[in-house]
């Protein structure tokens, strides 16, 4: 099956695109109320994000932090329930779209799923996401444990840098055999109906034969949301969208990015169905 083709079995289901774009949505403007209320009574029209426009991002954080710390404090001790509502947002996201892949399509089929699998997916998110948060502090510990020592002592900063992308491709690798990792253990979950403990297993040992054939196409994926991004980008500089309807029309393209960006997650899921 081609590139073309794969990406055609995932937008093949807009119903289920869309449902998962409105859940996204919900969640999205949940969160940015909370920290919109937050930045407008406590920064409201405070000139220290004003650096911001000229690149100083690391004065602009210092000063937020010192001036208006006792009021973000609250807004940033609400980031660990923000990650467990996320993980349990996307436990029952990915039943709901994996069941609509390997079992049936219907309306209904991402509530079914969602409902039905909702414990097993969770179970391998926190999974997945431990694994993931360990092989990232293995990877990257060491390296920026070491790098104020090695700019005093090295004359260049050229092996900092080289050594800083080796790490990036390594640990990008990992990320993308803990990612497929985790797709195979939801299929065989669903798919055979299996125990989370025996899936995950299954999984894994199916990441290490499968993750290297997938390569290629998963990186495709990544170069068509590189491209996106890119687009996404140059379109929100222009000073056409300034105005009242252009950030109306601007808001518009940006969801529809966002929806696309959906449909190739979900074109990806079926690619890496069928490599089972």
């Amino acid at each position: 099956m081609g590139l073309i083709e794969i990406i055609k079995s995932g937008f093949s289901k807009p119903r289920l695109i869309s449902i998962v774009y409105m859940i996204q949505l919900i969640l999205a403007l949940t969160i940015g109320l909370q920290v919109y209320q937050v930045f407008g009574a406590s920064i409201g029209n405070s000139l220290s994000l004003e650096g911001l426009k000229e690149g100083n991002a690391h004065m602009v954080i210092n000063d937020l932090l010192n001036t208006h710390g006792a009021s973000l404090s609250p807004l940033l001790g609400q980031v660990r329930w923000m990650v467990i509502v996320y993980l349990i947002v996307a436990a029952f996201v990915h039943g709901g779209i994996w069941y609509s892949i390997i079992k049936q399509y219907e309306k209904t089929s991402i509530w079914v799923g969602g409902s039905t699998y909702f414990l097993r997916m969770l179970i391998i998110g926190i999974v997945m996401s431990l694994i993931f948060i360990i092989w990232s502090a293995l990877v990257w510990g060491p390296y920026l444990s070491k790098i104020q020592y090695w700019m005093e002592a090295l004359a260049s900063e050229e092996p900092i840098l080289w050594g800083g992308i080796a790490i990036a491709v390594l640990w990008s690798f990992g990320a993308v055999f803990i990612f497929v990792a985790s797709c195979f253990c939801k299929i065989f979950v669903i798919r055979d109906g299996i125990k989370v403990r025996v899936a995950m297993w299954k999984g894994i040992k199916a990441s290490f034969k499968k993750t290297w054939k997938c390569l290629p196409v998963l990186f495709a994926f990544f170069m068509i949301l590189a491209l996106l991004y890119i687009m996404h980008s140059l379109v929100d500089d222009w000073t056409l969208f300034s105005t009242t309807i252009g950030v109306f029309v601007l808001f518009l393209i940006q969801q529809l990015v966002v929806w696309i960006k959906i449909g190739l997650r979900v074109s990806t899921y079926e690619y890496l169905k069928g490599r089972l």
